[in-house]
């Protein structure tokens, strides 16, 4: 064997080496993009579950309703309170 062929050997080996390192990173990547896009559907499946309890028809709409009216006048309140008590003192 001559040098030409050793060099070019060891350069198709090195880049069948590096072939498969990007190849199995190319599917960890694809993995990778599923799991996100598989767990972006279970999100928004559970928040089409929970559409017939939003409704005010029912028991556990109403209590939906209103725990949300409930946080909303928290979030809008709580922070007013704070500042005038902060600066009363």
């Amino acid at each position: 064997m001559d040098r030409q062929t050793v060099e070019q050997d060891a350069r198709s080996v090195e880049y069948l080496r590096q072939r498969e390192i990007f190849d199995r990173s190319m599917a960890e990547l694809r993995t990778e993009r599923r799991r996100r896009e598989a767990s972006g559907y279970a999100v928004m499946a559970m928040a089409y579950s929970l559409e017939g309890a939003t409704r005010k028809e029912t028991r556990l709409g109403k209590a939906v309703t209103a725990s949300h009216y409930a946080l909303v006048s928290f979030v809008a309140v709580v922070p007013n309170v704070a500042m005038i008590l902060m600066l009363a003192d």
